[in-house]
């Protein structure tokens, strides 16, 4: 049999420097592993069965196998499904200022708080129910309605002055709107 030596891979006869299984220094190095590897171990314990799965959306009532796992804007998000493949949704009934091109500094403001309101109200959620599914825009996205805990988005959104209803007509000039 051919040594690891042999191969130009030194052995620990070969390394004379190499600190011995009881040199003192390895005690912190064997102590933070052990610490790791229990993290690691308490990340991978099996979930409660009953427990919300953090983005999952539901469904008639059922749980899908498919999570949120991005807040585009104000009203589109991404999902990842069981199978890893992930696709944009856009949120009907309502529309937010852009955050991507805007037309004025305002619109991005807006946009940005109706961004951090979604997001916020979707990591909080213990449910995340699709109420409404309608096709797809010109942009491929799913045209969907979501509700965070019996609430729906959009209404939410528009009553906390962050979003106007929307019913895929002609675009809402935001910087018009807001009066600049």
């Amino acid at each position: 049999m051919i040594s690891g030596h042999q191969l130009g891979f030194p052995g620990r006869a070969a390394r004379a420097d190499r600190p011995g299984p009881d040199h003192p220094t390895l005690f912190p190095m064997r102590i933070t592993l052990v610490l790791v590897l229990a993290l690691l171990a308490a990340c991978a314990a099996p979930r409660d069965p009953g427990a919300p799965v953090p983005g999952q959306l539901w469904q008639d009532g059922q749980p899908t196998a498919c999570a949120i796992v991005k807040v585009t804007d104000g009203d589109t998000v991404r999902v990842r499904c069981a199978s890893g493949y992930e696709t944009p949704l856009r949120l009907m009934g309502y529309d937010t200022p852009e955050t991507f091109r805007p037309g004025c500094w305002q619109e991005e403001v807006l946009g940005k708080r109706a961004t951090a309101w979604l997001r916020t109200r979707l990591r909080a959620a213990r449910r995340i129910e699709v109420i409404e599914i309608a096709g797809s825009d010109r942009y491929d996205r799913v045209l969907v309605r979501l509700a965070v805990d019996g609430q729906d988005v959009g209404a939410g959104l528009i009553a906390a002055g962050l979003a106007a209803p929307y019913d895929g007509g002609r675009r809402i000039d935001w910087c018009a709107r807001l009066g600049v």
